[in-house]
């Protein structure tokens, strides 16, 4: 019970803290998103300021410079953007016909219309309004009702009434203060940080403590690069994509295709639906000014095949594991930023996840971050082996080391990935995580993953014979070894079933084999220094004539490996590998071809 109690309370007191710190980014985000956007934006722009000040550039001008530029960049790209847009207000009344005519077909001829015109005529009279506000300066409220335009042009009049308590430049400015305010918070901010980045970055090393500044540093700059890297790869990908969609919209003849063109670049920053919004305006344009529908559908086309090439080809081949995220972070993170922060935090997912993925690999309890949103593996190849092996799953557990065997030779695919599994198997067996039914249950999967041989006998009398120093798990593990030997030597060695150390030694001697080589004592769980000595030197009595060889695969999961050094020891591996190469060396000269390639089992049953 009071464990219970205290993982209720554990639990609880996460839950309030992920409840406060959800609760503080929803109120405070017109502060956090301003300063959000300044900090990524300062790991961008940190790197050009620093060559700046390499190349002789005084500290706060060269901070200026790279601030000025930005926002000559942003103001020169929405002069052009509104300049496209004016233009295009401009001409579409033009395709009033052609819109009216393709509703028509959709929706049959004999339903009116009327929807779809008076949504036109509200445009040019919005159009009318304008031009008339920009001649006489006259204003009038937002909510002024559209005007009849049944009546013949020189009939109709658009009324305008003055609101004295509020302006048109009032009004407008109230609707832009909150994003106004946005920027300039986010430029000011962008500035300071630019200008204080090295005393900010001490002070964040001294708050996680001077004894972690290692740690503290590293974190630090691996966002730094991996924003870099992601940023630059984004840019160039949608600036690619933006150029040919231009290009493509351009030779189609659609209106204003730089325009398009650089609204599909911008909103390719926006994870999985930006490109498709951006599809939709030329699509529109595209059917409003052909009387038919191939241009539209050509447009179509141009997004629907550009944007799967581009993020499904092109993407991960430039940017590879730069983003560090996994699919299921960006879906999650794309949707929790979305829910607190608006539209700007689809924009702002990506990098804010990413920060928190590498915090998350130096802090050890920002880790379950890492592993849930980090694209990484979250088992190891030998954890992955060991969890198909609990599951019982033989087929991929095989496909598994087949693949492996595809980038290396067998005898180290079993030291780099099955004799590890298998230690792990043993590991939890002592911690008490198995019981009878689960280990019998594991001991069939590996037995039936190592490839056991049909027959339990050998054809002739080995002459290498493995015994597992104790228990079913070094058993199993020489089950694979003798498979790795016998593979280029068949029919030369084998391996004991059923008995493990001392009762194996025994059998062996009752058998007697003639031409019995050597005898490898083989464990992957290990045995106190004491046992293994007394096995040992009963191989040694049993077997005066015979090589001795101890294969202590333990020594490599154990940090220090045991020492074996003070006593009289055999000849002793911890590489299987290296000892397979040492048994090629010794039966090269005696290798038979026409033997069959089995795995070949001593039972104590025979």
């Amino acid at each position: 019970m009071p464990l219970l109690a205290d993982t209720i309370r554990s639990l609880s007191a996460s839950l309030v803290t992920a409840a406060l710190i959800i609760l503080a980014l929803v109120w405070g985000r017109d502060i956090l998103v301003p300063l959000a956007l300044a900090g990524i934006s300062c790991f961008v722009l940190v790197p050009v300021v620093i060559w700046l000040k390499k190349q002789g550039v005084p500290n706060g001008f060269a901070e200026g410079t790279v601030l000025l530029l930005v926002v000559a960049c942003l103001t020169g790209a929405s002069i052009g953007l509104s300049s496209q847009l004016l233009s295009l207000a401009a001409e579409l009344p033009q395709y009033r016909t052609n819109v009216l005519e393709k509703v028509r077909s959709i929706v049959g001829s004999s339903v009116p219309s009327g929807v779809v015109g008076r949504a036109i005529d509200a445009v040019e009279t919005y159009q009318k309004m304008i031009n008339h506000e920009l001649q006489f300066g006259t204003t009038f409220p937002p909510d002024t009702p559209a005007p009849e335009t049944n009546k013949p042009e020189d009939q109709q009049k658009v009324h305008f009434v003055r609101d004295d308590n509020e302006s048109t430049a009032l009004y407008g400015l109230r609707i832009f203060a909150e994003p106004l305010t946005q920027v300039a918070l986010t430029f000011l901010f962008t500035l300071f940080l630019l200008m204080q980045f090295r005393d900010l970055r001490d002070r964040v090393v001294r708050i996680f403590g001077v004894e972690h500044m290692t740690e503290t540093t590293a974190a630090m700059s691996d966002a730094g690069d991996r924003l870099i890297a992601l940023f630059t790869g984004q840019l160039v990908l949608n600036a690619a994509f933006g150029t040919f969609v231009g290009l493509a919209l351009l030779a189609l003849g659609v209106p204003n295709a730089p325009l398009w063109g650089v609204v599909a670049f911008i909103m390719r920053f926006v994870p999985f639906v930006g490109a498709y919004i951006a599809a939709v305006p030329p699509i529109l344009l595209a059917a409003a000014v052909d009387p038919g529908w191939t241009k539209a559908l050509l447009t179509l086309a141009i997004f629907a095949v550009g944007e799967p090439i581009m993020g499904q080809v092109l993407e991960p081949l430039v940017l590879g594991r730069r983003a560090g995220l996994s699919p299921f972070a960006m879906v999650v993170a794309a949707s929790f930023w979305t829910l607190t922060w608006g539209p700007i935090g689809l924009v702002l997912a990506a990098p804010i996840t990413l920060i928190l993925v590498v915090l998350g690999k130096y802090v050890p309890d920002l880790e379950f971050v890492t592993v849930l949103l980090g694209d990484e593996p979250p088992l190891s190849e030998q954890q992955n082996l060991y969890h198909r092996f609990l599951s019982n799953d033989v087929f991929a557990a095989t496909e598994q080391i087949e693949d492996a065997q595809e980038e290396a030779p067998y005898p180290e695919v079993l030291d780099a990935l099955v004799f590890p599994a298998i230690a792990l198997s043993a590991r939890d067996r002592r911690r008490g995580r198995l019981d009878k039914e689960a280990i019998g249950e594991l001991s069939n999967t590996i037995g039936a993953v190592a490839g056991k041989a049909k027959t339990e006998k050998v054809n002739e009398d080995p002459k290498v014979i493995f015994v597992p120093v104790r228990g079913e798990f070094d058993e199993l593990a020489t089950r694979f070894a003798v498979s790795a030997i016998n593979n280029d030597h068949p029919a030369t060695s084998c391996a004991m079933k059923e008995a493990s150390g001392l009762t194996a030694l025994a059998f062996l001697a009752d058998v007697g084999y003639e031409n019995l080589q050597k005898i490898v004592l083989m464990t992957v769980t290990g045995l106190a220094e004491g046992g293994i000595r007394i096995l040992v030197d009963r191989a040694r009595q049993l077997f005066p004539s015979t090589e001795i060889i101890l294969l202590d695969l333990s020594a490599r999961q154990l940090s220090p490996p045991p020492s074996r050094a003070h006593f009289d020891a055999p000849e002793i591996f911890t590489s299987f590998a290296r000892l397979s190469k040492s048994i090629e060396i010794s039966l090269s000269n005696e290798r038979d071809v026409s033997a069959p390639r089995q795995l070949a089992v001593v039972s104590l049953k025979n």
